[in-house]
């Protein structure tokens, strides 16, 4: 938060107007840190995991090691539970995988600007 901070305080206009929403620009880049770091491998796991065991060989089901872990059906099935409700979550609030795709803090900067001014289909706030 230190380099948005830094910027914000250069008044540049293209971002000053999300200094209003800050909280949401915390929660934002928590929420993109969790994606990059933790659940963008969670979700390639799942999706390796269904390449591996298509559903049509069900009777020949294989888990997968990582290190001293095993991925069966039993994780296998709580690892997509959270890739469901993570999408619903995204899709609610209109996060496309892209919003994540940044390098600089600038980018990041962007992408909430972008989406502070995408129109909200969503008017329920339950998730």
């Amino acid at each position: 938060m230190e380099e948005i901070e830094r910027i914000w305080k250069t008044g540049n206009a293209a971002y000053i107007e999300l200094r209003e929403y800050r909280s949401v620009v915390e929660a934002l880049m928590a929420v993109s840190l969790f994606y990059r770091y933790v659940f963008g491998h969670i979700h390639g796991a799942t999706s390796f995991y269904k390449m591996v065991n298509p559903i049509s060989r069900q009777g020949n089901e294989r888990a997968i090691k990582v290190g001293n872990s095993i991925i069966d059906k039993e994780q296998q099935r709580h690892l997509q539970a959270a890739v469901i409700a993570f999408d619903k979550i995204q899709r609610k609030y209109q996060l496309a995988p892209a919003f994540y795709e940044f390098s600089e803090t600038i980018q990041f900067l962007r992408n909430c600007n972008e989406l502070l001014k995408a129109k909200e289909y969503e008017n329920d706030d339950t998730v």
